[in-house]
C-alpha cells in the first residue's frame, strides 16, 4: 500500500487541527501585533501541531508552521465556497449566529476536498470534509443524512426545471409569431418549422452550459493543482530551515 505524501492531512488531522484551533481562538484571533502576542500565537499554533502528532499517527511530524498553513488553506477554501453559494441565491442574508449557521448548513456540505486526491490509494469518506465558515473560524459539520447521489438527482431536477421554461419561453414566442403571420403560410408547415427552430436553439443552449461546467471544472483542477504546488514549495522552504 503506497504512504500518502507528507503534505497530505488526513481527514483525522483536519477535524483535530479545527478543533484545535476553536481551543486556541482566543490567543490566535488577538489583534496585538506586539512581539510577545506574535510569540504567544506562535506557542499556540505549536501546540496543536504537537497534540497532532500525539494523537493522529499518520507517520508524518507536522510543524507549527505546516499546521498553520494548512488551516489558513481550509479557512480560505470554505469561505470562497460560502461565497458563491450566497452569490447563487441572490443577495447575501443576514450574519447568522454559529447555531443557526450549523443548522442551515446541516445538510448542505462544503466538501474540502476529495478524499484520496493525494494518493493513489483510496480514502474512506469522513466527517470533516464537512465545513462551515463562521465568522473568522472553521465549524465542523455533520455528514448529509441522505445518499450523495441524492445531490446529483437535485442538480439534474434544476436543469430539467430550467430546460422546461427555456423551452416555454421558445413555445411562447414562436407562437405570437404563428399568430402575427396567420395568413402567410399554413398552420402545419409553420408549426413544424417552428419545432426545428427550438430544437435548434434548445441543444445550443445546452451545449453551452456543458461547455461552461466542463471550464468550472478544468479552473477548479487547476486550482487544486497549484495548491498543492504551493505546499510543496512551502515544505521545501521549511526543510532547508
Amino acid at each position: 500500500m503506497a504512504k500518502l505524501r507528507a503534505h497530505f492531512f488526513s481527514c483525522k488531522e483536519q477535524e483535530f487541527l479545527i478543533k484545535g484551533y476553536d481551543e486556541e481562538r482566543e490567543v490566535l484571533t488577538s489583534k496585538s501585533n506586539t512581539a510577545r502576542a506574535a510569540k504567544l500565537r506562535e506557542d499556540a499554533w505549536q501546540r496543536i501541531a504537537d497534540k497532532l502528532n500525539v494523537t493522529c499517527d499518520s507517520g508524518n511530524k507536522r510543524t507549527w508552521q505546516q499546521v498553520k498553513v494548512k488551516y489558513k488553506n481550509l479557512f480560505q477554501t470554505a469561505k470562497r465556497r460560502a461565497e458563491v453559494r450566497k452569490t447563487e441565491g441572490g443577495l447575501a442574508p443576514r450574519a447568522s449566529t454559529p447555531a443557526e449557521e450549523f443548522q442551515h448548513n446541516a445538510k448542505r456540505p462544503l466538501v474540502e476536498e476529495i478524499p484520496g486526491g493525494a494518493s493513489s490509494d483510496p480514502v474512506a469518506g469522513c466527517s470533516c470534509s464537512y465545513i462551515s465558515v463562521t465568522g473568522n473560524y472553521l465549524t465542523l459539520l455533520p455528514p448529509p443524512e441522505s445518499d450523495p447521489a441524492s445531490a446529483d438527482h437535485s442538480i439534474c431536477e434544476t436543469l430539467f426545471f430550467n430546460d422546461t421554461h427555456f423551452d416555454e419561453d421558445l413555445d411562447l414566442s414562436s407562437s405570437r409569431e404563428r399568430a402575427s403571420s396567420a395568413g402567410a403560410a399554413s398552420g402545419g408547415s409553420s408549426g413544424e418549422e417552428a419545432t426545428e427552430v427550438r430544437k435548434v436553439l434548445y441543444r445550443r443552449y445546452l451545449k453551452k452550459e456543458i461547455d461552461n461546467r466542463d471550464q468550472e471544472m478544468a479552473y477548479r483542477a487547476l486550482k487544486m493543482r497549484k495548491l498543492e504546488k504551493e505546499i510543496l514549495l512551502l515544505d521545501k522552504q521549511l526543510d532547508k530551515r
